[in-house]
């Protein structure tokens, strides 16, 4: 007589290769999302021969590089989805911080200042840099939606806020609550400053006039940060006052608790934190 000899499943399925890469190529994505963010910024200083008046505020590529960025961040979303497990959470907490940023901005800002910052910052520095990049992206994305901010500028401003959150991951927390609010609260003013100088030259190359404060691709570096810094001090220094301000005096307000209920989120979640 014949007995059939069943043979046991195993009580865990192996992972498809495909998984086992999906961090590898998480971390590729990101970096080629932030190698684009650089390059939008910076082709009109490195190609200046490409720079026309004609098209100011990067009509012309605007719309190429949000498809690229757009295209990216998609493939990030989908790749956390496909991983199953910690993957769907890591996208549902983007999804609801992202509507926190919408619904924070919604009030408009206050010269510079919008409190939509503040998801950023503590998310960021809960979550991690990659966190902060993408929330900061995929947010920023979003409120132009529902808000009607869609225009050339809109990749830029999600690679700026995408960088603020990366920064906000990249401090230490330190072993005291007072050592990591005081990390975060000056990281913001710096970040706020910082948000607002880097958006300024998505659109100054364009001013090339002759001025004292326009770029000019005929003189040298020095002479052009001159030129920018000057810029920046009559055009935007007040304006992104109101943002760095703003931003210290909210995480120092409500940073501990945010933090707390986000560093809960990710015990409890067993969210990845990078």
């Amino acid at each position: 007589m014949n007995v059939a000899v069943e043979t046991a499943r195993p009580l865990i399925e192996p992972r498809p290769p495909w998984l086992a890469r999906a961090p590898r190529v998480r971390t590729g994505l990101l970096v080629v999302a932030n190698l684009l963010g650089v390059a939008a910024f910076f082709w009109p200083f490195a190609v200046p021969s490409l720079v026309r008046a004609s098209d100011e505020n990067h009509t012309g590529d605007g719309p190429w590089i949000l498809l690229a960025l757009g295209a990216i961040l998609l493939a990030l979303l989908f790749l956390e989805l496909g991983r199953g497990g910690l993957g769907p959470k890591t996208v549902a907490m983007l999804g609801v911080l992202g509507a926190a940023m919408v619904a924070l901005r919604l009030p408009g800002f206050v010269a510079g200042f919008s409190a939509m910052f503040i998801v950023v910052l503590i998310a960021g520095n809960a979550f991690g840099p990659s966190f902060g990049f993408l929330l900061g992206a995929v947010g920023t994305f979003a409120s132009g939606l529902f808000l009607g901010g869609l225009g050339p500028w809109l990749p830029f401003q999600m690679v700026a806020v995408g960088w603020v959150g990366a920064g906000a991951g990249l401090l230490p927390h330190g072993d005291r609550w007072a050592t990591r609010i005081a990390w975060l609260a000056a990281y913001g003013v710096l970040s706020g400053y910082a948000f607002g100088m880097i958006m300024g030259l998505w659109f100054w190359p364009f001013l090339a006039d002759g001025s004292p404060l326009a770029w000019s691709p005929t003189t040298g570096v020095a002479t052009n940060l001159r030129h920018y810094l000057a810029f920046y001090a009559v055009d935007a220094f007040v304006w992104d006052s109101f943002r760095a301000v703003g931003n210290a005096v909210l995480v120092i307000v409500v940073g501990r608790p945010l933090l707390g209920a986000l560093d809960r989120s990710a015990r409890r979640m067993r969210l990845d934190v990078v």
